[in-house]
């Protein structure tokens, strides 16, 4: 019998799964969106991990590079993702590198770790700005939503980062703490900066 943060991990990596457009079959795990194994090119796989250490630095927990969430979305990319996910996510890679590259006149690589958070902030209110949905546009599925905000590609390569790296073993030891449910009522818990996040998989 499988405990309630198996359960809840599986239903995550269920949603990942959807997130990297790979397909259920009755009676069987998810398969992959390709039958194709393509690598993530060399400069968006560096780029890939300079992105996410900006999203989610090592702190006093770990962070995504700690937790492994670069290579795995890589080794996803490869094994699992569709063509249409690989075409967003390394189009959203094309466009940050390129972005840097005319906002700053640098690489992002080659910026210091302050330009990167500086920078990546800005291009993420752009990317993220909400847009109004083209009409017969997908809206996608209760756990991967299709968004309508200006760089769509970039949504999903950010939720995916975030996903995989707070369904890590490196995140959910170190920097959330599971809290069984049922358990004793508690109308009032006072909150004080030591306390962790609690892991919840979905909404609620």
């Amino acid at each position: 019998m499988h405990s309630p943060v198996e359960i809840n991990r599986r239903t995550a990596l269920h949603g990942i799964m959807l997130l990297l457009g790979a397909v259920s079959a009755p009676g069987c795990a998810y398969l992959p969106g390709s039958s194709e194994k393509t690598a993530l090119p060399a400069l968006q796989r560096q780029l890939l991990d300079l992105v996410a250490d900006v999203m989610i630095p090592q702190t006093d927990t770990a962070g995504a590079l700690k937790s492994g969430t670069p290579q795995r979305l890589a080794a996803m990319y490869r094994d699992w993702a569709s063509d249409e996910t690989r075409d967003q996510l390394s189009g959203a890679l094309d466009r940050l590198a390129k972005s840097a590259l005319d906002s700053t006149k640098k690489t992002f690589a080659a910026l210091s770790a302050a330009q990167r958070l500086a920078f990546l902030q800005g291009h993420d209110a752009a990317a993220l700005k909400p847009v109004p949905r083209k009409p017969g546009a997908p809206e996608g599925s209760f756990f991967a939503p299709i968004p309508s905000v200006v760089d769509v590609g970039y949504h999903r390569l950010k939720q995916l980062i975030l996903a995989l790296h707070y369904t890590s073993e490196a995140a959910l030891t170190s920097e959330l703490v599971y809290d069984h449910v049922p358990g004793p009522w508690e109308p009032s818990i006072k909150v004080t900066p030591g306390m962790r996040p609690a892991a919840s998989i979905g909404p609620f």
